[in-house]
């Protein structure tokens, strides 16, 4: 997705720099040429080995693929509650004077569509799929593996978000169901989960899938437009 394929853009061209640092370095001024190379050693990266910031690197880059999995998740939701308005006739009701203040049935719409998106903003990933489930018929995930390895990169973006990555007891009893044995995990003696290059690619393709598998899914059940994977760039 755009908003992930834009931060990998950036990691490519920082860590492009800092590896070719000795010939970027020529133009410069003797002395602005020795505080350059000073500060682009720090990001060097060591063969078979994390960089000092490769575990910022790594959570900046999951944080940002959870984070844009949410946003299109709910993106496409809004244009199928937009498309199929009476999808929304159970979820609560809207009282006489919000009514005439809309004044229109677009503008009612849109407000409960607002309104129910921004409830689901703070539903768990279990309670979200499952509230998919039953008013679309839609699977947001093909396969149990797909939503375990969500589920995995969502709590551990809490953990960056709110505990410096750090494990702690919440994170275990929101992973309790996972297939995944959590002593499996890879997690510091300090208490860290180490966000491991491999596992960050493997899990960033599969909030990309499970977005596009879904978008297709609902575009061609509400007859909504797609977003094509090979021009999500512009769709933003």
């Amino acid at each position: 997705m755009a908003r992930v394929m834009e931060l990998r853009d950036f990691v490519r061209f920082f860590f492009g720099i800092i590896k070719s640092m000795g010939a970027f370095s020529q133009a410069l001024t003797p002395d602005s040429r020795q505080a350059f190379e000073a500060e682009a050693s720090k990001y060097k990266l060591v063969s078979y080995d994390f960089s000092n910031h490769r575990q910022f690197v790594n959570e900046t880059m999951l944080s940002r693929a959870v984070e844009s999995f949410d946003l299109y998740v709910l993106l496409i939701l809004r244009e199928i509650f937009e498309a199929k308005p009476e999808i929304l006739k159970s979820e609560g009701s809207i009282d006489i004077a919000t009514v005439i203040d809309l004044k229109s049935f677009d503008s009612v719409v849109t407000f409960l569509t607002e309104r129910k998106i921004h409830e689901l903003s703070y539903k768990s990933l279990d309670d979200l799929q499952k509230y998919i489930h039953s008013r679309t018929g839609l699977a947001l995930f093909r396969t149990d593996a797909a939503f375990d390895a969500a589920l995995l990169a969502s709590e551990v973006r809490n953990l960056i978000a709110h505990n410096d990555c750090r494990v702690n007891d919440i994170f275990d009893r929101r992973l309790k169901g996972l297939k995944r044995p959590l002593d499996d995990l890879p997690i510091s003696k300090a208490g860290k989960f180490i966000i491991e290059d491999e596992w960050l690619r493997q899990v960033s393709y599969t909030l990309d899938a499970a977005v596009f598998d879904f978008d297709v899914a609902a575009s061609d059940k509400f007859g909504l437009q797609t977003m094509n994977p090979k021009t999500s760039f512009t769709f933003r």
